[in-house]
């Protein structure tokens, strides 16, 4: 725990300073944060579950996460590129 306080807190005041500077970089952070947040809610519905409930769960939330974070900008990216080759 101790390598990640050392990791968290040796960026997290600059992007504090940040967000209290720009809005717009403070709305991207939430918009950025928040479905991981939302994601890890699901997470409680398992708290008193088997452990194959805890399982799916973990498993659920990690599909979820993938698909947020890299396979929706991915998609986005390769479609916006294949729009602007089609332009040309």
């Amino acid at each position: 725990m101790t390598s990640f306080n050392q990791f968290y807190y040796s960026f997290s005041p600059t992007i504090a300073d940040l967000e209290r500077q720009s809005p717009i970089f403070k709305e991207a952070v939430k918009l950025f944060i928040t479905p991981m947040i939302s994601s890890l809610s699901i997470m409680t519905l398992a708290d008193s579950g088997s452990e194959v409930e805890v399982l799916g769960f973990g498993i659920s939330v990690i599909a979820l996460n993938l698909g947020l974070y890299i396979v929706a900008p991915t998609t986005f990216v390769y479609k916006v590129h294949k729009h602007l080759k089609s332009k040309k």
